[in-house]
């Protein structure tokens, strides 16, 4: 089998991709001669952390761990860390293998698993947020996340490809400029990938993610003229990519992944938690809310008080069994998401801060995402759909590794590529 890079897009829909394939030349480049995924399903709930785990596990949330971004943890909701994930991630499988693994700022991986670790960039501010309503403290999984050392070799091969190994400065005196290191960070994570890949002893495996499209979303819209900009910022730094495997020659040695953790839609409204049902334990997902209910009594009141915003019970099966009865998930109308972190609202419907958003009523088109494809072991062709758990096994027979842990099957077949996956 050849060796593997995957590249997560964060936050680019199926339909986002399907409508302006014109903007993204390089995934579409590697859709012709690769297999395209049309519609990939989120997992349930369609946030970042789940979405991330899913394609590190191809475990459902409720056995993954991680159903939301925030997990309850018997007293609060806390943000989920890597260590919170129950079950083997495809790093760690490849590496126990014997496999040389490289994680280039891919959200979700200890770095333990990865011979070459690069903490996200985002992951020195994920735990703590000027957003956050009150201040949540990193725990100690993301700090040792967040101030890993990638180390000697890291920096060889930086050296060796006239690439600096660290990230840009740049001021946050606002949030143009934050936004603009973003930009430049993701950038300088593809840019490692294509030196990494293209070394004298390269990985076997190579995981990345390009965050930026997320937020550009979030911030100013769903397909808006900025989250365009965004998108084809991404397509150009995969663009980076191939011309470094093309200048080096080894193109023809990479399969690659191309895929999203979740979809985008756009909000109209925001519905705030701590005014309908003040003093409830809550966190917002989007368009899910997770409630942990004292008591039966609080959960009925709950359930009354979110009604009349159209607001409905959700099964809570992406709940692991043991803390179904603690945890409760509630689902929002259509393009409505919940918004908690502003702590001087009085009314309980405000113009949303997100004025696009995921983690929809689950099974709502607006969050299904797309994959693609491509290299030496991958076949010609594509799928309308597939489900999130049939990403990771796909990406484990691409590297040859067992199927016999996964519940889901791949999304094509190796058979007639001579993976070795059984």
């Amino acid at each position: 089998m050849g060796k593997l890079i995957v590249l997560m897009i964060d936050g680019v829909s199926a339909d986002h991709y399907a409508q302006d394939k014109g903007r993204f030349p390089h995934f579409a480049a590697l859709e012709a001669r690769g297999f395209r995924i049309e519609r990939l399903y989120s997992e349930v709930l369609g946030t970042s952390l789940p979405g991330r785990t899913s394609i590190l596990t191809g475990a459902t949330a409720d056995v993954s761990g991680v159903y939301g971004n925030k997990i309850w943890d018997g007293e609060q909701f806390r943000y989920a860390n890597p260590n919170d994930i129950r079950v083997p991630t495809l790093p760690q499988r490849a590496k126990a293998a014997g496999m040389d693994v490289a994680s280039i700022g891919f959200g979700m991986v200890r770095p333990e698993d990865a011979n070459i670790f690069r903490a996200p960039w985002w992951s020195g501010t994920f735990i703590q947020r000027a957003r956050d309503a009150e201040a949540t403290p990193a725990d100690a999984s993301w700090r040792r996340v967040a101030l890993h050392d990638p180390g000697e070799r890291f920096e060889l091969i930086c050296a060796n490809a006239g690439l600096p190994s660290t990230l840009p400065m740049v001021s946050f005196d606002d949030d143009a400029q934050k936004a603009m290191f973003g930009i430049l960070a993701d950038i300088a994570m593809f840019d490692w990938v294509g030196a990494i890949a293209t070394c004298p002893n390269p990985p076997d495996l190579i995981m990345s993610e390009f965050l930026i499209p997320d937020i550009f979303q979030h911030n100013i819209g769903y397909r808006s003229d900025l989250a365009h900009w965004s998108v084809m910022q991404a397509d150009a730094a995969l663009g980076r990519i191939l011309q470094w495997l093309r200048n080096a020659g080894v193109e023809d040695d990479w399969n690659i992944a191309v895929l999203s953790d979740h979809g985008h839609s756009p909000i109209e409204k925001a519905l705030q938690p701590q005014v309908i049902i003040p003093g409830v334990r809550t966190q917002s997902e989007g368009g899910c809310l997770l409630v942990a209910p004292r008591d039966a009594e609080e959960l009925a009141m709950v359930t009354e008080k979110l009604a009349p915003f159209g607001v409905e019970p959700f099964a809570n099966t992406c709940i692991p069994p043991e803390m179904r009865q603690q945890v409760y998930v509630f689902v929002a109308p259509e393009r409505v998401s919940f918004e908690q972190d502003d702590i001087s609202a009085t009314e309980p419907i405000l113009p949303p801060k997100a004025v696009s958003s995921h983690g929809q009523h689950p099974g709502l088109p607006g969050d299904d995402r797309f994959a693609l494809f491509a290299g030496p072991d991958v076949p010609h062709g594509s799928a309308f759909d597939a489900a999130a758990t049939q990403v990771a096994p796909t990406l484990a027979g691409l590297l040859g590794l067992s199927l016999n842990e996964y519940t889901a099957q791949p999304v094509f077949s190796f058979a007639e590529t001579g993976a070795v996956g059984d």
